[in-house]
């Protein structure tokens, strides 16, 4: 019984000397019906909502199109970094969502513009759809670094 308290203290001592967990913030709402968070801050982490770069605009087009998807998404994040005091040299991590796998080296073409060095880590998936009939959907994890 006195071993079993002992363990019981020691576990309970070592939950007291572990750090707090990171305050949480949620920067970025959707829209009510929307039931997620578009940005959500742990600590200096980040937590990016994916997003689509889908419009009227791309969906007339008859070539190009996932080129300009991809770029409507990665100018987005860079104007929604700017606002939170990031960049992309921050991302540690992204998650890509295909229609069509055979848009891969069209992807990258692009998404490497923005990582000229030191990459992200990176899971890229194909999928049968996306939202509003898009072709990519891109999120991303930053962690905020001292410059």
């Amino acid at each position: 019984m006195l071993t079993r308290i002992a363990a019981v203290a020691a576990a309970l001592s070592l939950l007291a000397c572990q750090a707090p967990p990171p305050d949480r913030e949620t920067l970025h709402s959707q829209a009510p019906e929307r039931p997620y968070s578009g940005v959500v801050r742990a600590g200096d982490t980040y937590y990016f909502a994916g997003k689509v770069g889908v419009t009227d605009e791309t969906r007339a087009m008859t070539e190009g199109r996932t080129a300009a998807e991809v770029r409507n998404i990665m100018e987005a994040f860079a104007e929604l970094f700017a606002e939170l005091g990031l960049d992309f040299s921050d991302v540690v991590k992204g998650d890509v969502f295909l229609a069509d796998v055979n848009d891969y080296a069209v992807l990258n073409e692009i998404y490497g513009e923005y990582f000229p060095s030191d990459p992200p880590a990176r899971t890229t998936v194909a999928v049968a759809a996306l939202p509003g009939g898009a072709n990519v959907e891109i999120a991303f994890v930053s962690v905020r670094t001292v410059r």
